[in-house]
């Protein structure tokens, strides 16, 4: 086993042993989490992968990932399912947090950490009161309006985006760009997650415009070597999140 790999493996226990992720019975923090590992890995069913679910999760926990969505937007079938269950089993045993994309009733049954909406989606104080307060919520925003009344609902992150051009989804919403990014870092203390053709390239200054996370998905399922992939996306990040003046910038948001 490689030091990248040792690390990987403490870093899970660890989460565990300290209470980073919460259980079943306590509400879910992430924002330790992004700091830990600002990489949120997203399975997309329609994005074809070299590795299964099982093992595309494993790979992404001993790389360090913290935060998996499991994100299906075709019918689900009592297959997809005992998918989500399975992997939500493995992530929580891990010390991980698996959320599932647009269903709260499949994110409850399948003993998910919580689910993410989009604006078409169940509304979050609806969500909120189905799966209670120790369920996570997360939702997505593509405007600074949506993002200021997002704000005051009861989710735990923010996501915003498509930050640039994206092939994942099949009628994406306009490009916001790094500014409205940086524009909701200003009016918010919750945790940011960035998505929308986040590469290995573009991944670092989004941080800098003032995201906790980003979330990806082609570039890190397209590659023949995932674990490798999201290792070198953590490197990437956790050297720029460390640079003078980045996490400093995103603390100073949440204190005005």
């Amino acid at each position: 086993m490689t030091s990248d790999e040792q690390n990987g493996e403490k870093r899970i226990s660890d989460s565990a042993r300290l209470g980073l992720v919460t259980r079943r019975s306590s509400r879910v923090t992430v924002l330790p989490l992004f700091t830990e590992a600002p990489l949120y890995a997203i399975l997309d069913t329609t994005v074809s992968a070299a590795l299964a679910p099982e093992a595309a999760v494993d790979a992404l926990l001993r790389a360090g990932v913290r935060v998996i969505q499991y994100r299906h937007k075709d019918p689900f079938r009592r297959s997809h399912f005992a998918a989500c269950a399975a992997l939500a089993r493995r992530v929580r045993e891990a010390g991980g947090v698996f959320v599932v994309n647009d269903r709260a009733d499949v994110a409850e049954l399948a003993g998910a950490h919580g689910v993410h909406l989009g604006q078409e989606d169940l509304p979050p104080a609806t969500a909120r009161r189905f799966l209670g307060e120790a369920r996570l919520i997360g939702h997505s925003t593509h405007t600074l309006e949506q993002a200021r009344r997002a704000a005051e609902l009861p989710v735990d992150y923010i996501a915003i985006g498509p930050i640039f051009p994206t092939q994942t989804k099949r009628n994406p919403d306009p490009v916001v760009g790094l500014e409205l990014l940086s524009q909701v870092r200003a009016l918010t203390k919750m945790p940011l997650v960035a998505i929308g053709g986040i590469t290995m390239e573009n991944a670092p200054p989004v941080l800098d415009a003032g995201a906790d996370a980003v979330a990806v998905v082609r570039d890190l399922l397209a590659s023949p070597d995932l674990e490798e992939r999201a290792r070198q996306f953590l490197r990437a990040l956790k050297t720029r999140s460390q640079e003078p003046g980045v996490r400093s910038q995103n603390n100073q948001s949440r204190d005005r």
